[in-house]
């Protein structure tokens, strides 16, 4: 009996994984559509916070999808990373929704806020640490994967990759979360926060 081509499992790990992405982008629209904010400052709250949460998770699709048409799936490590990224991206339309809902009537306690917000930072400082790993493995020069004109970029790609990973897992500290930095249409932008869009935009300095 023939064996089946090691690259057969690639296409369904990508479909799948496009469905979780798009799911995670659509959920969080969805929850913006249901349950709309009464006020002025309710509605550019939820703007930029759903902007935030696009522009993470649009950031991490594209560089994922470039990087898995050439890194091979088959491997346990890459499969486990794989999983786990999936996980994480599954995971931040549910804390984004309880963060978001700060400005709606049934607001969540600060104790369940402040939760919500140090996990958030360290869901996405998994989703970063992951992307680093992937892109340093497309970087090995033994297996060849792309020119070697590409390898410095790689790496310097992934060390990106790393240091957002480190000011998200940075943020998710208690004391980032309890610093005010906004004014008065800002109100509850916390140090986090800044911390968050720092982290994320450092992503697309090799860009």
């Amino acid at each position: 009996m023939e064996e089946p081509p090691k690259g057969k499992p690639r296409p369904r790990i990508e479909s799948l994984s496009d469905l979780i992405f798009g799911l995670a982008l659509s959920i969080g629209a969805f929850a913006l559509v249901n349950n709309p904010t009464t006020t002025d400052i309710g509605y550019y709250k939820d703007v930029v916070t759903f902007g935030f949460n696009f522009l993470v998770l649009i950031t991490v699709w594209i560089r994922y999808t470039r990087i898995m048409s050439t890194l091979p799936v088959e491997t346990p490590t890459t499969m486990v990373l794989n999983i786990v990224l999936l996980f994480t991206v599954s995971l931040e339309p549910y804390i984004f929704n309880i963060l978001r809902s700060e400005n709606l009537p049934n607001a969540p306690t600060i104790s369940l806020f402040e939760t919500a917000s140090s996990s958030y930072g360290v869901d996405l400082a998994a989703m970063m640490f992951i992307m680093g790993v992937f892109t340093l493995a497309l970087a090995d020069e033994e297996k060849r994967l792309v020119p070697e004109s590409m390898l410095s970029h790689l790496k310097s790609e992934s060390t990106l990759w790393f240091v957002s990973c480190g000011g998200f897992l940075a943020s998710a500290l208690p004391i980032f979360g309890r610093i005010d930095v906004g004014g008065v249409l800002l109100t509850g932008l916390s140090l986090r926060m800044i911390m968050w869009l720092g982290a994320i935009l450092v992503t697309w300095a090799e860009r």
